[in-house]
Formats: C-alpha cells, sequence, structure tokens
C-alpha cells in the first residue's frame, strides 16, 4: 500500500538517482556523494559563503565544510575572507571550472538517458507536477516545523 503513495515512489526514485549519480560521479572524477554535490552548486553560484551553501544542499555545515576543505586542497575551490567578517567566499578555480564543465556534460548525458522514453509533452508535465509538489514539500516543512500536524495524530 504504502508503495503506491506518491511521495514514496519519488522517495524511491530519488535514492536511485542518488546512488547513480555517486557511482559515475565517483568513477569519472573521484568525487564523493557531497563533493560533487558541492562542485555542482558552487559551480552554478560562487561565490558563496559556506552557510549559504550548506542552506542550498540543504546539510549540515560541518559536513559542507569538510567537503570544501578537502576540494580546497584538491586545487578546486577556493576560500577567501569576506570584509569584515570570519566568514569566507567560497568559489571554483580555473580547475575547478575545467571539472564542473565535465560535471554538467555528465550530467546532461545522464538526464537525456533518463527521459529518453519520454515525449517532450511528459518533460514539460513532470517538470510542472515537479515544481508544485514541491512547493507543498516546503510547505509541509513550515507546518512541521511550526508545530502543526498534518493528518491523524502519530501516537
Amino acid at each position: 500500500m504504502l508503495r503506491t503513495l506518491l511521495s514514496v515512489r519519488i522517495s524511491i526514485l530519488s535514492e536511485l538517482l542518488r546512488r547513480s549519480s555517486t557511482v559515475a560521479y565517483r568513477r569519472a572524477f573521484g568525487l564523493s556523494w557531497i563533493e560533487w554535490r558541492v562542485m555542482a552548486q558552487v559551480g552554478e553560484h560562487a561565490p558563496m559563503s559556506l552557510n549559504d551553501l550548506a542552506d542550498l544542499l540543504n546539510l549540515d555545515p560541518g559536513q559542507v565544510s569538510r567537503a570544501v576543505k578537502g576540494l580546497a586542497l584538491r586545487g578546486l575551490l577556493s576560500r577567501t575572507p569576506r570584509p569584515g567578517g570570519p566568514s569566507v567566499h567560497i568559489a571554483v578555480t580555473e580547475e575547478g571550472r575545467a571539472l564542473h564543465g565535465r560535471m554538467r556534460e555528465l550530467a546532461i548525458a545522464r538526464h537525456r538517458f533518463l527521459v529518453s522514453e519520454l515525449s517532450p509533452e511528459e518533460i514539460r508535465t513532470t517538470g510542472r507536477v515537479l515544481d508544485t509538489l514541491r512547493r507543498q514539500a516546503e510547505r509541509l516543512l513550515e507546518r512541521e516545523r511550526a508545530g502543526e500536524a498534518v493528518g491523524t495524530d502519530a501516537r
């Protein structure tokens, strides 16, 4: 019964995509799950602060900090102090920019494979549905954080 719920089916799909991405990015670039996510976001949004990056990734700042430090040691990211504060700007280096470009190529190829059995209209419809579900999931999270239970009492 639960496996038929749309939210469960999306969770299963998400986990499969995460696992296959982890294998693909480790094999192609030697990056862990968190490292390829950091590189993808910094490559798209740099410069950014550690807290902004952690928020964007929805991960613990400590995890993100360790990944950023490792990527900086490998010469893929730079960390420069922000004026007037203890935080830093995180950006991609020249080598990181080149890696990010190769990562984008792999992401596009994986996307094309994933949607290869869908029509253009199915792809557009799915995108609209996913946008709506994301907004509803954000509202659900806000309600739960505010102590507003949704559905029956879980006792």
